[in-house]
């Protein structure tokens, strides 16, 4: 998340806040209340790493039936250890923004978050995601067994910056509430989407289908 091309320690108030309002637990809990219930992870193995991000059981309602988990950042690593018994098996320990263990559908979702409000090197660093989808899914190759899950990979963008090309740290210019707004940013993007798409990404504007994670 960057603002003019500054990021890092300079993280502004207007990502957070798009990381905050695009909590996927948080939306499960308010749009979808009648098909899911979600009940705090209680992990009975040593956390591998420290970490004070929330982990969600999800049940749905119909069956009462535990059907996947929901995490982020450095908790995705426990997850990995007590559900798969796995290690991390690459250099660096990724921190995704958002992650869904769909157990049925034995598919991990990764959400990377792209909040921006202007030009910068985020641009380029898009382009990286094919190959974080690569590394997470080394991991779950280290099974010796199969079927190993499949590691599916989404980036979520603000459209009020990669699709209008307006600075706005409000939240309120989106895709659903402004599209007579003039699109002065999708061609500049178009490519990047396109690659994107390409390399099997799926894009989110703004907010989730949930019918990608199967819910």
């Amino acid at each position: 998340m960057k603002l003019g091309g500054t990021g890092g320690a300079n993280t502004n108030r207007g990502g957070l806040k798009f990381e905050a309002s695009t909590d996927l637990a948080a939306h499960i809990v308010s749009e979808l209340a009648d098909q899911y219930e979600l009940k705090e992870h209680v992990f009975k193995e040593s956390l591998v790493i420290k970490s004070t991000s929330k982990v969600f059981d999800v049940y749905r309602k119909v069956d009462k039936k535990m059907i996947g988990i929901i995490t982020k950042q450095y908790q995705f690593y426990n997850v990995l250890k007590e559900i798969y018994h796995l290690d991390n098996v690459n250099k660096k320990k990724w921190k995704p923004d958002e992650v869904f263990f769909n157990l049925e559908a034995n598919t991990v979702f990764i959400v990377e978050k792209k909040w921006q409000q202007g030009a910068g090197s985020v641009d380029e660093k898009i382009f990286g995601f094919v190959n974080k989808r690569r590394l997470y899914q080394n991991n779950f190759n280290a099974l010796e067994e199969e079927q190993k899950p499949t590691v599916e990979f989404s980036a979520l963008f603000n459209s009020s910056w990669w699709i209008y090309g307006i600075k706005d740290d409000t939240g309120t210019v989106t895709l659903e509430s402004n599209p007579d707004l003039p699109r002065k940013n999708e061609k500049a993007y178009q490519d990047y989407f396109d690659n994107l798409r390409i390399d099997g990404i799926k894009i989110f504007f703004d907010k989730y289908d949930y019918w990608w994670f199967g819910l």
